[in-house]
């Protein structure tokens, strides 16, 4: 019977300085992550990674250049370019390393989209969509490519709530695929890697009263949804006041009950008490800093691919290499401040030949030494 990377992992913890750890851990992740990545195109595919994981552009030149290449630089773009990677597969093999290093009972999933404006009308799923920031020196309608990520919802040992970002879909700009079919794929495309625990889907919706019992003779099928609950009716339910610690603080919740029906309906938990149910959505917030993260300080709003296909794998490989990050940081938060771990890792391993690090027979990837500044001996 395999033991599991966790337990593994905390043998080793009392005899290992944290740089040690630093090799540990992402040397079993990365050598995981390419059980899903074909023969021969895992060493290119190492160096991408770890390219990635020590450069927070998000221009490719960028993060061949952050490392020692030990090929022509097309060899990396032939890789995205042909898409030589399946994306499914490799959010497959992501949600274990996740599960593996920090396993869970149930799984709080968590799902979202967000806008990336764009300045040209070429770029991939690009149209002019509606922006709900409301921000004063950003229009109300303007050029954007829109992506749907899932997520997973972890909280560390002082109680911070983050999302790991696992895979992301860009939203079409033609077609019949919307952001609820994407949403329901991307669900899908999880399953063979859930082994059959309980799953919980947190997300945004609009909410709509029950259909009328005896529905009305007329043409047409008969309605899913009643009338849309809008902000006015909610005003007019009877308020209730708990106090709850959310966001990091005790607050004063005021509730307003009532049973309706989601747009997007994936699964209901109708055991769960207000409190709870409260709770479970102070989780989904996570995934809001997350998108600020990945497009602020990890160069997300920099993917100026032409294709679709080479654009989602950039952006998986991106928001994996941001994931096995926020992953270390939760994983050894007690003997490093979680918020300088990749400053760390960017200062210590840039220039570094990673393909030599990789076993090409044995698929084994050792993450190398670092360089040893004095400064930043940990």
């Amino acid at each position: 019977m395999r033991r599991p990377m966790k337990e593994f992992l905390l043998l080793t913890w009392c005899s290992m300085s944290y740089a040690q750890t630093i090799r540990l851990c992402p040397s079993s992740w990365i050598t995981h992550l390419l059980s899903a990545v074909p023969l021969r195109a895992r060493a290119t595919f190492v160096e991408l990674l770890c390219g990635c994981l020590i450069s927070p552009e998000g221009w490719v030149i960028r993060a061949i250049s952050a490392i020692t290449k030990g090929r022509h630089w097309t060899t990396y773009y032939k890789l995205l370019e042909r898409g030589s990677v399946w994306t499914p597969r490799l959010a497959r093999a992501l949600f274990e390393v996740v599960n593996d290093a920090l396993p869970m009972e149930t799984f709080n999933l968590v799902i979202h989209n967000t806008l990336i404006p764009r300045q040209s009308g070429k770029a991939p799923g690009s149209i002019i969509r509606h922006g709900h920031a409301r921000k004063h020196n950003r229009p109300q309608f303007l050029l954007t490519q829109c992506w749907v990520t899932l997520g997973v919802s972890m909280l560390s040992s002082a109680g911070r709530k983050y999302v790991l970002s696992i895979v992301s879909r860009s939203v079409p700009a033609t077609g019949n695929r919307n952001k609820l079919t994407i949403a329901r794929a991307l669900v899908r495309s999880l399953a063979p890697v859930m082994m059959n625990k309980p799953v919980r889907l947190l997300f945004d919706s609009a909410l709509f009263l029950p259909p009328d019992a005896v529905p009305k003779p007329g043409r047409g099928r008969p309605k899913t949804y009643g009338i849309k609950i809008t902000p006015e009716a909610i005003r007019n339910l009877p308020v209730t006041e708990v106090k709850l610690t959310l966001y990091g603080k005790e607050q004063l919740v005021r509730l307003r009950t009532v049973v309706a029906m989601a747009r997007l309906l994936l699964a209901i938990g109708t055991d769960l008490r207000v409190e709870e149910i409260l709770h479970l959505y102070a989780r989904r917030w996570g995934i809001e800093p997350l998108f600020h993260n990945l497009k602020r300080w990890w160069g997300v709003n920099n993917l100026w691919q032409q294709k679709r296909t080479m654009l989602e794998l950039w952006m998986q490989i991106r928001s994996t290499t941001w994931t096995l990050v926020q992953l270390l940081s939760l994983f050894a938060e007690e003997a490093f401040p979680i918020d300088v771990v990749a400053q760390w890792l960017r200062m210590e391993f840039t220039g570094l030949a990673f393909r030599d690090s990789f076993n090409r027979k044995s698929s084994i990837f050792t993450f190398p030494k670092q360089r040893g500044d004095p400064r930043f001996r940990v």
